[in-house]
């Protein structure tokens, strides 16, 4: 990755924002970007896409990432917890120490990825299409985890 960005400056540059309340990222592309250390909590992203993006550190406490598409990127340490993930999709994704609590990710598309040591309680998770995909979790009390259609998936729970 070339460019080392903070990700909403990135954002605020490419749409010359005059304030400084963070956007909505709704249907745009964001690229080849690291993006460490930052709060995006309650963010709205519908019908975007990322590619190749590495978040490290990132808070996305109670985020909104509906119809958003996720395409080779790195989620280290990132909180998702409350979150909103419906009909995303995720393809050739890691996810490493990530925490879902309390999130909801239905009909969404998981495809090639890979999620080490993350946290799945209370997460609806259902009626999703995985494939070729570990789960390692960490905790899943008072989760529902069902109805999913999986191709080549394992999952590790301890």
């Amino acid at each position: 990755m070339e460019s080392v960005f903070n990700l909403y400056s990135a954002i605020k540059e490419q749409n010359d924002y005059k304030t400084d309340d963070l956007p909505g990222f709704n249907e745009i592309e964001i690229r080849d970007l690291i993006v460490c250390d930052i709060n995006l909590d309650d963010l709205i992203s519908v019908n975007s896409m990322y590619s190749r993006i590495e978040f490290n550190k990132i808070s996305f406490y109670s985020t909104y990432f509906v119809q958003t598409s996720f395409h080779e990127c790195t989620f280290k340490n990132v909180d998702f917890t409350k979150s909103n993930l419906n009909s995303t999709s995720f393809t050739l994704c890691s996810f490493i120490a990530c925490s879902f609590a309390g999130a909801e990710i239905m009909d969404a598309e998981i495809r090639t990825c890979n999620f080490k040591k993350c946290n799945f309680t209370n997460i609806i998770f259902s009626d999703n299409i995985i494939n070729d995909t570990q789960f390692e979790i960490t905790e899943k009390s008072f989760s529902v985890i069902s109805d999913n259609i999986e191709k080549n998936v394992i999952w590790s729970f301890g």
